[in-house]
Order: structure tokens, then sequence, then C-alpha cells
């Protein structure tokens, strides 16, 4: 029994983080005599937009938690979105085949980034960058450039394309994700290669990990995550073709709940972890777009948020004590 009490009560203060944002937006607001932060409307825009950074943030840490930076997500997100949805559209598939199109897009872009990462033996930063740079370029060139639009069907078949970024469906997709996820990197040898090659890459090798393998199976996970976030993004709004390196934007974007998701999921799991992330980076946006900040002034202030967030996580007690000594306090000697 206590040790299931333990086992809640991990997840439980896990949860501290959205609820504190919540709770300090909430004074604030109340003080302001601002009530838009308390609407139905606000708490369902931050739980639904939770969905789609979530799975966005749980495909680039995956990577990254085995020590691969990659900037690829947002290009293979709007591509794989381009292919799968104009060919879905095209055959007037239902909502569910277009998903699938859009997995299966993303996937095969995904699998050709890390054949050449474990080909070419080049660092993964670099090849990601250059996939990006190829991706947005081809992406010009499918539907005339158009990109992919939902909205220029039929509003009947808009609508039904339009019900997964819906309830119940939406929130659906998300248990399937966090629970699928969940099985592979903890229930499976799979799991434990990943975590093995991110924790010392030597190490695992030495011990009979076979590391282009696992690559090659994380990036096919990297890719079903991609694609539900590409079928998300297309319900949303209209997807362009990127330029000049546009679509990395999306992965600088999703960086917060990805970093702040790894601490978290070192006292649960990571798919847990970057959920909670991700919401309470959702409810601090929607907290300052309730103050009507202009959306450079956000960027600044999240980023500011974010660095001392990271120099708590990192060494809180130093961070603290500097802090202290910044504002003048000093410790009391005991005579």
């Amino acid at each position: 029994m206590s040790r299931k009490l333990g086992f809640f009560k991990r997840y439980a203060m896990t949860l501290l983080f959205p609820a504190g944002m919540y709770v300090i937006f909430a004074i604030i607001t109340l003080i302001i005599g601002n009530q838009s932060f308390f609407t139905a409307y606000t708490t369902e825009g931050i739980i639904h937009d939770t969905v789609q950074n979530t799975i966005i943030a749980l495909a680039i840490a995956i990577p990254l938690s085995g020590g691969r930076w990659d900037f690829g997500p947002g290009a293979i997100i709007m591509l794989g979105a381009i292919i799968g949805g104009n060919l879905g559209m095209k055959l007037q598939a239902n909502a569910f085949v277009v998903l699938l199109l859009c997995v299966a897009a993303c996937i095969c872009l995904a699998l050709i980034e890390a054949i050449l990462y474990v080909g070419l033996r080049v660092p993964n930063m670099i090849i990601s960058m250059g996939i990006v740079m190829v991706y947005e370029a081809v992406s010009g060139l499918i539907n005339n450039g158009l990109g992919v639009n939902f909205f220029a069907n039929e509003a009947d078949y808009t609508e039904h394309l339009l019900s997964i970024n819906k309830f119940p469906l939406i929130y659906i997709m998300l248990v399937i994700v966090l629970l699928v996820t969940w099985f592979l990197l903890y229930k499976t040898k799979f799991g434990y290669d990943t975590r093995s090659l991110g924790s010392n890459a030597r190490l695992a090798v030495n011990a009979g990990v076979h590391e282009k393998r696992n690559i090659i199976l994380t990036y096919v996970l990297v890719g079903a995550l991609l694609g539900c976030a590409a079928m998300l993004d297309a319900c949303g709004s209209k997807i362009e073709p990127a330029n000049n390196l546009s679509s990395t934007g999306l992965m600088f974007g999703s960086m917060a709940p990805v970093l702040i998701g790894l601490f978290l999921g070192g006292f649960t799991n990571m798919p847990w972890g970057i959920f909670v992330g991700a919401l309470g980076m959702e409810v601090f946006t929607y907290g300052l777009n309730a103050f009507g900040i202009d959306s450079s002034i956000q960027t600044i202030v999240t980023g500011v948020v974010l660095a001392l967030i990271m120099a708590y996580i990192n060494d809180g007690l130093k961070f603290v004590s500097a802090v202290k000594s910044f504002f003048g306090c000093r410790k009391r000697v005991v005579s």
C-alpha cells in the first residue's frame, strides 16, 4: 500500500507545475480585474492545445534523450501533412485513413533521415539541418506549392476531417500516444536499449546493444508521432510550404515542454513528464495572452522563465544562493 501511495504521490507532485502556473495567473488576473482567464473557452483551449504540443515534444525528446539533437520535426510535420493530407483528400478517404496516410508519410520522411545518419555517420545536427532544407524545398514542389488545406473541401467532408481535432477523438489520440510510447520505452527491449544508449552509448554497444537498429526503430516511432501531429496541424489551419529554415521554429517552440518534461519524467516517466510540461507551458502562454502581451514580448518572457526554471533544475541550491546574493541577502551569523 505504501508503495502505491508513493507512486501516486510522485505523479501528483509533478502536477504542481501546471497547477502552480494556473494559481499564479489566476491571482494576477483577479487583481487586475481580468476575467478572460477563467472562461470555459480558455480552459478547453489550454487542454486542447496541450495535445499537439505533447506529441511534438515527445518526438523531440526521444532522440534528445539519446544525445541526438534533431532540427527536422517541423519540416517532417509540414511535408508529411502536405503529402498525406493531399493524397487522402484526392481519394476522398475518411479522417482515420488520412491520419494513417500522414503517419505513413512522416515515418518515411523520418526513416530517410535515420538512414542518412546511420550510413554517413555525420553528426545528427548536420544531417537534420540538411534534411530540413531539402524537405522545405520539396514542399514547394508538391501540389503546385499550395500546401494542404482541409478547409477547401465541401462543408461535410471538411467537418469530417476536422473531427480528429475535436472532442473526444483528440483526447483518445493523446491517451493512445501516451500509453503506447510508455509501453515501448519502459516495457520493451527497444526502450531498454534506448535508455542504455542515452546513458552511455559506448558501454551499451560493448554490452551488445545494436545501435544502428535502435536508431532506425527510434525514428519509426518519431515519424509515427509526427504523423499524428501533422494531422492535427492540418486540422488547425492551412499548411503552407516552408522556406529559409522557418520550419525549425516549431522545434524550438517545443523545447520548453521537452526540457521541463525530461526533468519531471525523472520522477515518473518520460511521456507523463512531457505531458505535464506541455500543460504547464500552455497555462503560461494562455496567461500571457490574457494580459494582452505582444507575441514578441511573450517569446522574451518565455525564454527568461525557461532559463530560470532550468537553472533551478540543474542546481537549485546554487541558483537560490545566487538570487539571494543578487538582492543583497546574507546568511546571518549565529553567535
